[in-house]
């Protein structure tokens, strides 16, 4: 067990014709405006919570929001 060689052995390619390795997608600014976009819609969506979290605690602060009748 101690000298047993474990490695997998790699496949032939006889017909290397086949084969044909695929160019690199070209994504750098892609994900560059991925990424920003990402940044830009999370801040606007933070921005409008906390501003309806500030109109809310503004409501309950000056008293004009009733609860039930």
């Amino acid at each position: 067990m101690k000298n047993d060689d474990l490695r997998a052995e790699r496949d032939d390619l006889d017909d290397l014709d086949a084969f044909v390795p695929r160019t690199p997608a070209k994504r750098g600014n892609n994900l560059v405006m991925q990424v920003a976009t990402g940044v830009f819609l999370g801040g606007l969506a933070l921005w409008l919570v906390q501003l309806a979290a500030t109109m809310l605690y503004a409501k309950l602060m000056l008293g004009t929001i009733t609860f039930g009748g």
